[in-house]
């Protein structure tokens, strides 16, 4: 302890506090114990002033910019799982497909920014497909027309410099006009008579667990249809918007995720009630005149063999949304695009295999690793070896440390480590470059129920 001088002399701490009633006390074993964590918070959008643009203020567009000349409208985004995880969880036949209401929504922002408030006609041409890994720019491009605006949506993948249009449309300001829908006095039943007055319940406990059957998956994020009801050619029901998504539903004219499960209700009325894959494909009428919304209640009316009128109105029976006419359509093969199949979430299908002799063209096997059998203990053994004249290998077989009886958590840490190691080892080894690394584990995962997991 360091000791305390006054006037030359040494003194000792004690005396400087005696009859002070001042103590020895603890210090924590860490004075400053640090916790970090990354917080789970939605992508925002930089200041684009200094790139010469207006901020979208939107969570799918983050700038727009007048066309000199032209007099058009152009707004631009970026879409990926990462800034838009959400979006992960609608899928067509494996890989995630950005909703048909996701294209309302651009539509309707961009009128917003020339004051249009009405979507005569929105016209979905091909899917857009989010890719697993990266992204893809958006562009919604607004001209003039004599009475309104067209509006067009491309978007391109990272790294690619092919743009595709996936949809097109009208917009006009309405001048106080209505939409097409009749009401029929459908708001006052989506008002104060709710739930209507002999509708029959309609079971909608599997409503999602059937998805698959036409090669559409919706993941929690779009499961917001929670009851339905059938009277005639009408249906009615009620959806909400999952609680996590309610801070962002207010940045949204319609949030997609409630747009699409909205949507989600025809399927009672006879849309996509055959075994194929059925999307939108064309809208007409639209007319948003609320916002944010998160629980609404809603009206569909089979109005065709394959269209739906639609009314959307808040718990007070307030006009949130309507839609003249929804057209849906079978999806064709291979509209996803030639490369969708690189996008597919992989998982293990397990094959017998019957194995016997040297695999061809391998140029001679080596095993590495710490088990009895290892021609090599590590990485830098082999190294080592191969420097002292020993032929380079063909294939370097990398046996993970087996152990199923050790504490999982510590060992996770351990192999984790070790397996790290040795392959920045191997990627730091040009004489490696033309041998194949074979990583093997053992007991790790399961090919069936008589093959338990006993190890990481």
């Amino acid at each position: 302890m360091a000791q305390l001088f006054v006037q030359g002399v040494a003194v000792s701490w004690e005396s400087v506090f005696a009859g002070t009633g001042a103590g020895w006390v603890e210090l924590p074993t860490y004075a400053f114990q640090h916790e970090r964590y990354w917080p789970d918070v939605p992508a925002v959008v930089g200041d684009v002033a200094g790139a010469g643009l207006a901020s979208a203020e939107h969570p799918l567009l983050g700038a727009m910019v007048a066309l000199p000349g032209s007099g058009g409208m152009l707004l631009t985004g970026r879409l990926s799982l990462r800034s838009h995880p959400w979006l992960a969880d609608h899928r067509v036949r494996g890989v995630a497909v950005f909703p048909g209401a996701g294209f309302v929504e651009l539509a309707v922002r961009a009128g917003d920014a020339v004051g249009c408030d009405r979507l005569v006609e929105l016209v979905l041409e091909v899917p857009l497909v989010i890719p697993e890994q990266g992204g893809c720019q958006v562009q919604v491009h607004l001209t003039e027309q004599d009475q309104g605006w067209t509006v067009e949506i491309h978007a391109c993948p990272d790294g690619s410099e092919s743009w595709t249009r996936h949809a097109t449309g009208v917009l006009i300001g309405s001048g106080g006009h209505q939409s097409g829908v009749v009401d029929d006095g459908v708001f006052d039943v989506l008002g104060s008579s709710w739930p209507p007055a002999g509708a029959m319940l309609v079971d909608t406990s599997g409503v999602y667990d059937t998805g698959e059957d036409f090669g559409i998956v919706y993941g929690p994020v779009f499961q917001g249809l929670t009851k339905a009801w059938r009277q005639g050619e009408r249906v009615w029901a009620e959806v909400e918007l999952p609680e996590a998504q309610w801070a962002q539903a207010g940045a949204f004219g319609v949030h997609p995720a409630l747009l699409d499960a909205v949507l989600q209700t025809s399927m009672f009325a006879g849309l996509g009630s055959t075994q194929t894959t059925r999307l939108p494909f064309m809208f007409t009428d639209v007319v948003l005149r609320a916002s944010g919304a998160t629980r609404v209640r809603v009206c569909v009316t089979r109005t065709g063999s394959d269209q739906v009128a639609i009314s959307v109105a808040d718990t007070t029976g307030a006009s949130v949304l309507s839609i003249a006419a929804l057209v849906v359509r079978p999806m064709e093969e291979g509209a996803l695009g030639v490369g969708s199949q690189d996008l597919v979430v992989l998982a293990p299908q397990w094959s017998d295999v019957e194995f016997a002799g040297e695999v061809p063209g391998t140029g001679g096997w080596t095993v590495v690793g710490p088990d009895a059998g290892a021609e090599y203990a590590d990485l830098a053994e082999l190294v080592t070896a191969v420097e002292g004249g020993t032929p380079v290998p063909g294939c370097v077989v990398l046996g993970v440390p087996h152990n199923p009886e050790g504490p999982v958590v510590g060992l996770a840490h351990e192999v984790t480590v070790w397996v790290l190691e040795q392959v920045q080892r191997w990627l730091g080894e040009e004489w490696l470059d033309g041998t194949r690394l074979v990583v093997v584990t053992r007991q790790a995962v399961t090919t069936g129920s008589d093959d338990p997991v006993v190890d990481l």
